[in-house]
């Protein structure tokens, strides 16, 4: 049964990507900072900081997971503007955290980073992919970081990494 390791996966999108994946037969390790794993899904839950990066390596010791979904991150524009150092730090530093736990105890575990429509220059027309990165404000441009990381990990060492920059999104569960 394959494997897949989901951080921050107390969130909105986690409870989802969860449930997913559980109906799809994977086994499911779900991450998050809190003590305790908030939705009721059968899945193993480790408490996990991606700014600890003896911590993500001791749970990808553990499991050995064939994907990783990286989820964890300060996403609150209005917030990344109160903290914008915390900001920095979670979202670059724990980006490069998980990459070198990776690179050094799965590195053929293939990961997904999900980054943000924060990340491109505003536009008076919809947005296209390759649309100039220029983020205005500290998350998206922690973001524009963590991506160029998670690039610059894929070419240096031959790591499977795929990145997006998703939109808004709402649905059920939402805790906002």
């Amino acid at each position: 049964m394959a494997k897949v390791f989901i951080i921050g996966a107390n969130g909105f999108v986690g409870g989802h990507l969860i449930k997913e994946y559980i109906d799809n037969g994977y086994e499911v390790i779900a991450g998050d900072l809190s003590d305790e794993f908030r939705y009721s899904f059968p899945a193993t839950y480790e408490k996990v900081n991606i700014l600890d990066k003896e911590n993500l390596k001791s749970i990808l010791e553990k499991y050995e997971p064939d994907y990783l979904i990286n989820l964890a991150a300060i996403s609150s524009v209005g917030l990344s503007w109160k903290i914008p150092d915390e900001t920095i730090k979670v979202n670059a530093i724990g980006t490069i955290n998980i990459l070198d736990a990776i690179k050094e105890i799965v590195p053929k575990c293939k990961s997904l980073f999900v980054g943000s429509s924060e990340e491109y220059i505003q536009k008076d027309r919809p947005l296209k992919e390759d649309d100039a990165l220029e983020a205005n404000n500290p998350y998206g441009i922690s973001k524009i970081t963590a991506e160029n990381l998670a690039r610059m990990y894929a070419n240096s060492y031959g790591l499977s990494i795929v990145c997006t920059r998703s939109f808004n999104h709402t649905g059920i569960r939402t805790s906002r």
